[in-house]
């Protein structure tokens, strides 16, 4: 049993995570001064030159590790800072209110970093790590900057190795 725990514990040890830092660097936007007043408003949802994402799903990722098929066509995304620990994002289509999410998380460097989603199952047979963290700003022009960085790792039986790391960087026109 002791064996157990102490490999239990050193898969969680060795696992590399998502860092706010590494986020930041992998950006290819520059985030501003974090203000609660600038990140505050309704941003376009669709990114023109990339149709197959959206703000709304990359919101979404972090709270939930699915994919969501979402058609972004005529939608805006309200983000309105609650406290400095929570932020509520709500969707609107055609004017109206279609859904809202609530993250939690902390202002740290520029930036809101939102509590990342994390699945951990650290078992002698099978080790499985995935992981989303979030990072969102604002630019000089007041549009908003994401950063989102998706990690899957497992093991199984120690023979089966595999996984997934991934960055991405987004800016969302502001429209208020």
């Amino acid at each position: 049993m002791r064996n157990f725990i102490l490999l239990a514990v050193l898969a969680v040890l060795t696992s590399s995570c998502i860092s706010q830092r590494g986020l930041e660097r992998n950006s290819d936007f520059k985030a501003d001064l974090f203000s609660a007043k600038q990140l505050n408003g309704v941003y376009q949802n669709a990114i023109p030159e990339d149709p197959a994402n959206s703000l709304w799903q990359d919101l979404y990722k972090n709270k939930s590790h699915k994919d969501l098929l979402f058609n972004a066509d005529n939608t805006q995304v309200e983000l309105n800072l609650v406290d400095n620990n929570k932020l509520v994002v709500t969707l609107y289509r055609y004017g109206r209110k279609e859904d809202e999410l609530i993250f939690k998380g902390k202002i740290k460097n520029g930036y809101f970093a939102i509590n990342r989603k994390l699945t951990l199952i650290p078992l002698p047979f099978f080790y499985y790590h995935k992981e989303n963290k979030t990072i969102i700003g604002n630019d000089d022009e007041g549009n908003l900057v994401l950063v989102q960085g998706k990690m899957l790792e497992y093991v199984v039986l120690l023979s089966l190795i595999g996984g997934d790391r991934d960055t991405i960087s987004a800016r969302y026109e502001k429209l208020d």
